[in-house]
């Protein structure tokens, strides 16, 4: 009797899904079901097992690729960082993302984010710390997700997030939640 091959874990075949998604094209509408799973290099069955629709999918590959961002951003944090330093590391876990992940970072980058989301819950931490310290003014986790989140967005949408330009918006987005500007 021949040996039966161990079936891929959801896990594996739905980041398979997400990669494959995001290296078609920009919207979902413009891919078949069947077009997928072959760039994922699975069944259409098991496509249609894991999501039976587009809108299904749809919420499927944003969950994967916004867990593959926290990944990056929210691995543990050195203990006794200071404000500004813990911002640092932030900034530039978001840029090694943006560079390990460039096609799911642009996927993301078109994506809302959520009130409910991780991202968002973190900078209600961030903005109170910066509050309590004096250092930042006052503002919701909401906006200062959106004063990071926003311009980095937008330089991946538009394909011209590099080293410098990441410099110089981390730079301007310090400089724009601090009550006074370092210098």
């Amino acid at each position: 009797m021949a040996k039966r091959r161990s079936p891929r874990s959801i896990a594996v075949i739905e980041d398979r899904l997400l990669r494959a998604a995001v290296s078609l094209g920009d919207t979902l509408d413009a891919i078949s079901m069947p077009e997928l799973a072959k760039a994922a290099d699975i069944a259409v069955g098991t496509l249609y097992r894991i999501a039976p629709s587009k809108a299904a999918l749809a919420e499927l590959l944003d969950m994967r690729a916004w867990a593959c961002f926290e990944t990056y951003v929210f691995a543990p944090f050195p203990a006794r960082l200071s404000l500004q330093e813990r911002f640092s590391l932030m900034w530039a876990r978001l840029g090694d993302f943006a560079a390990a992940e460039p096609e799911i970072s642009t996927f993301l980058a078109r994506l809302p984010m959520r009130s409910d989301h991780a991202f968002v819950k973190a900078s209600t931490i961030f903005a109170r710390d910066g509050q309590a310290t004096g250092t930042f003014k006052t503002l919701t986790g909401a906006e200062l997700a959106a004063l990071v989140w926003g311009p980095v967005s937008a330089l991946l949408r538009n394909r011209a997030c590099s080293v410098e330009s990441l410099h110089h918006l981390e730079t301007a987005v310090w400089d724009a939640l601090c009550r006074t500007h370092n210098t």
